[in-house]
């Protein structure tokens, strides 16, 4: 680390000496935000390409430059870990009359459907049928990589869902219709940024979970933030919920009637460990 002391004649508002500070490891985006909060409230600080521009008293000068000499290191391997669970709940509830009814030559059919399972009645050619039921779901998973401190990693799991396409183009003799096939990446998986200041890490993360859905559909849940804690913890990113409500009946007096409401909620943790000192 080279530093360049240039003196300034003092002004009427008693200005304070230049010092220009050349890094030698790290960039000024990754330097900045560790020195801000030990800078003297008459300070300045500022960057610009691989230099930092401070303005400060020689006693505060020194505390930067010690604090300095321990961040602008050369960037350590660092292991990052992405823990993640999903839980989804259905409550499902189905009742229905169906049958035929005979008198003579007169028939009269009732065009509700029977839940196949649950309790059922049969009375003449008439069925009576209710059933509840409740399915849960639990996926968890754990992933890991490496990537220099201030880099940057992406993580999935996942596999790829083809979803059809149908393309109308309108030309002067008419239209023309173009059908195929494209693939959507459908798991878990993460983008994370870390930054290790000291005994604690900085990380900018993105965090998203999808899955294909009964209907055909890809129900995607993301998350963008910035979250802080110490090497070799788990961190809690967040979570996220979504809730859902179907009804569907069939017959206008006597049919049958089907309603469910379903839950997914999926949460995120990150932790960061030392992985030893970057090769070059």
């Amino acid at each position: 680390m080279s530093i360049a002391l240039v003196g300034l004649s003092g002004t009427a508002y008693g200005a304070l000496p230049l010092t220009i500070v050349t890094l030698q490891h790290r960039g000024v985006d990754e330097v900045l935000p560790a020195l801000r909060p030990l800078l003297a409230p008459e300070g300045q600080l500022s960057g610009i390409n691989d230099k930092l521009l401070i303005r400060t008293t020689p006693d505060n000068l020194r505390v930067l430059r010690d604090a300095l000499g321990a961040i602008d290191t050369p960037p350590a391997r660092l292991r990052i870990e992405v823990r993640s669970d999903r839980s989804g709940s259905e409550q499902r509830f189905d009742a229905g009359v169906g049958g035929e009814i005979r008198n003579g030559d007169i028939a009269v059919r009732l065009p509700g459907q029977v839940p196949r399972r649950g309790a059922r009645v049969e009375i003449g050619g008439v069925q009576v049928g209710v059933n509840e039921s409740t399915r849960s779901v639990r996926r968890g998973s754990t992933q890991f990589v490496e990537t220099r401190d201030g880099g940057t990693a992406s993580l999935f799991f996942g596999s790829s869902v083809p979803l059809a396409f149908r393309q109308v183009f309108i030309q002067p003799d008419g239209a023309r219709v173009v059908r195929g096939t494209t693939y959507r990446d459908v798991g878990q998986g993460v983008s994370v940024r870390p930054t290790v200041v000291g005994q604690r890490v900085r990380l900018v993360l993105s965090p998203e979970a999808s899955a294909l859905a009964n209907d055909g559909q890809i129900e995607v849940m993301r998350l963008e933030t910035e979250v802080e804690g110490r090497l070799g913890e788990w961190i809690a990113v967040g979570g996220a919920t979504t809730t859902g409500a179907s009804t569907e009946s069939r017959g206008v007096a006597i049919g049958s009637t089907s309603s469910a409401d379903t839950q997914t909620e999926a949460a995120f943790w990150v932790r960061v460990t030392s992985a030893g000192a970057l090769r070059d």
